[in-house]
């Protein structure tokens, strides 16, 4: 990114050709799967590494809704891939790793089921400790191992998996397997770690704690480690639209970079939607700098382009007939006390709300102004808040974590704040860290 950029005129070749590769390289409603346009998490990686490494030791990947869990999850494979290609002496066979989603009307044998499917041996490969029936070519790791054709046990999977040394097995969606099946695994982990079999499992899921995420799990503490994503720091945003730059061959003027990254506020599907966006909004211009003008019309189109349900759950908390209503001016504020003054799980203050309402309505104001409005957005009508706590020492928290940038781009789309007022705002109270350079 460069501070003042000299514009680059671009044909009208070029403007297609840009317009097609913006939607590769920014995937707002897809999953990261490539290593080279995946950003920062670099501490995360560290410690996924540590524990394949590490015999009987398995990973649990828990956080809110949108911080990227997936988007790790995708690139894991080719993460091993760098590494053991640098090892020394080299692995004696390759590495297997599986990624499998999980439904709702999955169970534990039919999740394994879908995993061992996914691997087959030819008769000229190696045979990694089983020999494929005669006259046939190719062979799924169940059929090899004799369990075709009925529910898979533990035991089962415990005594397929102590063949593949090495072999890593991601899970992703595990919050939605019921309790009961989601306690096999626990039983599984254990087995696993205490015959020090090398294979890791790595659950993947959206929970608070990792109890929210592996129920029962009390027999397996020392058989896991815990990895909570948090939001996206901002300097790891911002390397998101430096990897984009690179690949598109183009350039984020510095302010309109770091106002996206910004208005993210660490959720990087954002930063996809809002890059893709500002990168066809300076298409319109026949332009391969991305200015804050740009963003802007980025911005405006965010809006309208976000998931339905985020849109649908603002619309129905700040509907009012009445002209003068401050619904929308208080869940702007509630947005901004969400990002800024929050505590781990996400719950702010009505104190905290104080500040940033007074500067959206630019007057001072109390807590007797808004409080009534925070008790209704917990309620089913509005239902866009949750609250925990007993009167007079409440705190709230955005139901959904994906609200809260919604409202802010929201807030700046429709003028009940300027950008740079809600900037300000934000920089006064500590919004984001830039947190460490990654490594190179």
């Amino acid at each position: 990114m460069e501070t003042d950029p000299i514009d680059v005129p671009l044909t009208e070749p070029q403007v297609y050709t840009l317009r097609i590769q913006s939607g590769q390289v920014f995937t707002p409603r897809t999953p990261i799967s490539s290593r080279e346009l995946f950003a920062g998490r670099w501490n995360e990686i560290q410690q996924l590494v540590d524990a394949v490494n590490e015999i009987g030791l398995h990973v649990v990947l828990y956080g809110e809704r949108g911080v990227g869990k997936t988007s790790l999850a995708n690139v894991i494979p080719i993460i091993f891939e760098v590494f053991d290609a640098d090892l020394k002496p080299p692995r004696s066979a390759p590495r297997i790793t599986v990624r499998s989603n999980a439904t709702t009307s999955d169970t534990f044998s039919s999740i394994w089921e879908k995993v061992f499917d996914q691997i087959s041996w030819t008769q000229d490969m190696p045979t990694m400790g089983f020999k494929p029936k005669p006259g046939v070519e190719l062979i799924t790791l169940r059929s090899a191992y004799g369990v075709v054709d009925r529910e898979l046990t533990i035991e089962d999977v415990r005594r397929v998996l102590s063949g593949l040394p090495g072999s890593v097995f991601v899970i992703d969606e595990f919050d939605r397997l019921t309790r009961k099946h989601a306690s096999q695994f626990a039983d599984l982990i254990k087995a696993l770690s205490d015959g020090a079999i090398e294979t890791t499992i790595m659950l993947v899921g959206v929970a608070e704690t990792v109890d929210g995420l592996v129920r029962d799990h009390a027999s397996i503490p020392r058989a896991i480690t815990q990895i909570r994503l948090k939001p996206m720091l901002l300097k790891e945003l911002t390397e998101i639209l430096f990897n984009a730059e690179k690949k598109l061959g183009i350039i984020f003027e510095q302010a309109a970079g770091e106002r996206i990254a910004f208005m993210s506020q660490g959720r990087p599907h954002y930063t996809h939607l809002v890059g893709q966006l500002a990168v066809r909004a300076a298409c319109d211009r026949a332009s391969g700098v991305v200015r804050m003008a740009d963003v802007t019309k980025g911005f405006e189109q965010a809006v309208k382009a976000t998931d339905h349900m985020i849109s649908k759950l603002y619309d129905d908390a700040t509907y009012s007939s009445h002209k003068d209503a401050l619904w929308k001016q208080v869940l702007l504020a509630c947005a901004i006390s969400a990002v800024t003054e929050s505590d781990q799980n996400g719950y702010f203050t009505p104190v905290a709300v104080v500040a940033p309402l007074s500067a959206i309505l630019k007057r001072t104001i109390e807590i007797s102004t808004f409080n009534g409005h925070l008790a209704d957005f917990c309620e089913t009508k509005r239902g866009v808040l949750q609250r925990t706590g007993y009167p007079r020492a409440y705190r709230y928290r955005f139901c959904d974590p994906l609200v809260p940038p919604y409202v802010l781009m929201r807030g700046v789309s429709e003028g009940t704040i300027t950008p740079d007022t809600l900037a300000e705002v934000m920089n006064s109270r500590g919004a984001f860290s830039i947190g460490p350079e990654p490594p190179s």
